[in-house]
C-alpha cells in the first residue's frame, strides 16, 4: 500500500505533531510547493521537495521498514517516520529527521 506511489504533505490537516501525507493524485488545495517521498519496492527513497520556482527537486536515498517504523537516509541524514495510521488514502506518521 505504500510503496511504488509518491505520497505529498497535506499540512492543512495537520493539528497535532504527527504528519498528514496523502497520494500525489490528491486533490490539494493551491500551495507554494509540497514535500513528500516514494518508498520504492525495491529500497530506493525519493525524497520530494520544493525547488526554484517552487517546482520539485527529488533526491534519491534508500529505506526499509520494520513494523510501523520507516527509517530512510538520504544525502547523508536518517529520516524516521514512525506510522500512526496507513490506510489507501492517507498516511500519518511521526517524523524525525537527523
Amino acid at each position: 500500500m505504500l510503496t511504488d506511489r509518491t505520497w505529498l504533505r497535506s499540512h492543512e490537516e495537520e493539528t497535532s505533531p504527527v504528519r498528514v501525507y496523502r497520494p500525489a493524485d490528491h486533490a490539494f488545495p493551491p500551495a507554494r510547493g509540497r514535500d513528500g517521498f516514494t518508498l520504492h519496492g525495491d529500497g530506493r527513497f525519493d525524497h520530494v521537495g520544493p525547488g526554484r520556482g517552487d517546482a520539485p527537486v527529488t533526491t534519491p536515498g534508500t529505506w526499509h521498514r520494520d513494523g510501523d517504523l520507516v527509517t530512510a537516509t538520504v544525502a547523508g541524514a536518517t529520516i524516521t517516520m514512525e506510522i500512526v495510521e496507513e490506510g489507501e488514502d492517507v498516511l500519518r506518521v511521526h517524523w524525525s529527521a537527523g
